[in-house]
């Protein structure tokens, strides 16, 4: 139960009680696990899927790098996560293609 509460004050202003409402949260908290349980889940999707699999910020910057990037690219997560994809781990002939395509992923195309 969420339990929120005010003072109650009469017509000279003098605090004379409380006026408290309560709240059944049971659902908002049972919704709230579930979604905490799917995230833990499709993260441990992500970290032992058999493909590499990576995400970008708007800037480029790795956000996520699972284990079989790792394993392929020989590129801990520590060592990816927060550096910019295309200028540090891409090599020059295929940037300006590679960005093209993350570019356009960002834009929704």
């Amino acid at each position: 139960v969420l339990l929120n509460a005010t003072t109650r004050r009469n017509v000279s202003g003098k605090v004379v009680g409380v006026l408290g409402v309560g709240q059944d949260i049971t659902e908002r908290k049972r919704v709230e696990g579930e979604k905490t349980r799917v995230a833990q889940e499709l993260q441990t999707f992500i970290d032992t899927a058999n493909a590499p699999i990576f995400g970008i910020d708007e800037n480029g910057n790795v956000n996520e790098w699972n284990n079989k990037a790792a394993e392929i690219t020989g590129f801990s997560s520590q060592e990816v996560l927060g550096r910019n994809l295309v200028q540090d781990f891409i090599t020059q002939e295929y940037r300006i293609s590679v960005k093209q395509v993350l570019d356009n992923a960002l834009l929704g195309q």
